[in-house]
């Protein structure tokens, strides 16, 4: 081992064994109340706008008291090249993190124990692994890098035991998908932007943690950028931070209502100049936001007054590091433990139209609109999976191999085109899920009627006659 080395590895056994003392002192009751939040190299933060939705190199996690925070400083990953992400569990008496041990390492999971000044590693592939989330009954959910010849570099949704057992991919089409934050009711918000065929605007999506019934959450313009956490208050209403194209990619902080998170957007930060980049709210009503001041080389941390829509003086800044992802180390109310139905032992999951003529989207003008649509195609990653006549009452009921991405398009009797395709859809083995029509209002409810379509049996796609499709677009990797 040359000398160089040798003094490397020595200093990163200091950092672990200082990460544990500092930890020690200020274990359970010590560090609870504390704002924990990741300090990142501002020259890359700035190099790329979209490094705001991913993870910072060389970044630390710190931990400082907010009532004297010169005098309190902890870092808390001082024995890793990087660390981001910091999410704090239930009883506040641990934290998931995302980290690189050293600068060739791909990124993974660990979870540091407040009490006992550890941390050990929950994930080890060979693909980069961020954006941690607890959930309920002794599981997380993160983000996984999943290379193949579709997406080139697509990102998917995992869970696991915080042990490190029982695998599960969640997410399964052609995207880069991202944990942005648990949902109250135990649905995972999922940051996602579509890969392929064409690169799509980044949205939140609302998705189980079984993977089942992923719908819409929340779309930004089409050159919007939104932010990896996103937090749910007790009164049902989430905050996240947008940037949009045009205005420097001025970042604000927004909320939309959880019960209707399409049509409630409002944003807070609009009359205040400089660029929001996180925020965390807190039990009182205001906020602790990471807030770059345009006469300052790097974003501090900030008190934020959502009723007031204003700001306090900061609480602490770097010149040369922004600080971004604060959390409070605070006990919080587990979200609910949603019941998981999914079967894999099956193969297939059904989905259910109600009536595919049913639409909110805007119709081609070119088209001559005299007839329904009386027919769908099932499209798969690079080829048909089958066309399949609806019902006269314009309903359809499918049986489509589980984890198989797809997507819908409806058709006249001449087989134009009327409508789609649809965004990426997936059933998970023994799925059961149903939609009112294509494209429909989502907040639109389905009249009181059977649908012709579920009096018979399922379509099995692929459709007879039509190649039999990849169960996945990528390689699924095994650990």
């Amino acid at each position: 081992m040359s000398f160089g080395k040798a003094i490397i590895l020595a200093g990163t056994a200091i950092g672990f064994c200082l990460s544990g003392i500092y930890l020690t002192s200020c274990s359970k009751g010590g560090i609870e109340g504390m704002i924990i939040f990741t300090r990142a190299p501002a020259d890359y933060h700035e190099s790329d706008k979209e490094s705001v939705i991913h993870h910072y190199p060389g970044s630390q996690i710190v931990a400082i008291d907010p009532d004297k925070p010169e005098q309190s400083e902890i870092i808390l990953t001082a024995g890793f090249y990087s660390a981001c992400s910091p999410e704090i569990s239930y009883d506040a008496e641990k934290m998931l993190f995302a980290a690189q041990q050293n600068e060739d390492d791909t990124w993974q999971v660990w979870e540091m124990d407040f009490g006992k000044g550890t941390s050990k590693k929950i994930t080890g592939f060979e693909e980069s692994c961020t954006g941690p989330a607890y959930l309920p009954g002794g599981r997380l959910v993160f983000t996984r890098q999943i290379p193949d010849a579709v997406t080139e570099s697509g990102y998917a949704l995992y869970t696991m035991n915080l042990d490190g057992s029982n695998l599960s991919r969640i997410t399964f089409q052609p995207h880069s998908d991202y944990p942005a934050g648990i949902l109250r009711d135990g649905r995972i918000l999922m940051l996602t932007r579509q890969l392929y065929p064409d690169i799509g605007s980044w949205m939140y999506m609302a998705i189980r943690p079984n993977g089942t019934k992923a719908e819409l959450f929340h779309k930004g313009t089409g050159k919007s950028i939104l932010n990896t956490r996103a937090y749910e208050t007790m009164d049902g209403y989430v905050y996240f931070i947008r940037w949009e194209e045009g205005n420097e990619y001025k970042g604000d902080l927004v909320s939309v209502n959880q019960n209707r998170p399409l049509f409630t957007l409002v944003n807070h930060t609009s009359e205040i100049t400089g660029s929001f980049y996180s925020a965390f709210p807190l039990p009182s009503g205001d906020m602790f936001v990471s807030y770059r001041p345009v006469n300052k080389p790097a974003a501090g941390l900030y008190r934020f007054s959502v009723n007031e829509r204003s700001l306090g003086e900061s609480i602490v800044e770097y010149p040369d590091y922004h600080i971004v992802e604060p959390v409070l180390v605070e006990a919080y109310t587990r979200p609910r433990n949603l019941p998981d139905e999914v079967d894999k032992m099956q193969s297939t999951g059904q989905l259910l139209c109600q009536d595919i003529n049913v639409t909110s989207m805007p119709l081609d003008t070119t088209v001559s609109y005299t007839t329904r649509a009386t027919r769908l195609e099932i499209l798969g990653i690079d080829k048909s999976l089958g066309i399949v006549p609806v019902e006269e009452d314009g309903s359809f009921y499918l049986k489509v191999i589980a984890d198989t991405p797809f997507r819908i398009q409806t058709l006249d009797d001449n087989g134009r085109v009327l409508n789609g395709p649809s965004g990426w859809l997936w059933l998970r083995p023994f799925e059961r899920r149903g939609c009112v029509g294509c494209h429909a209002d989502p907040e639109l409810v389905p009249e009181n009627f059977v649908p012709l379509a579920v009096k018979k049996q399922p379509v099995s796609i692929p459709v007879e006659g039509t190649q039999e499709p990849e169960l996945s677009p990528a390689v699924e990797i095994t650990e």
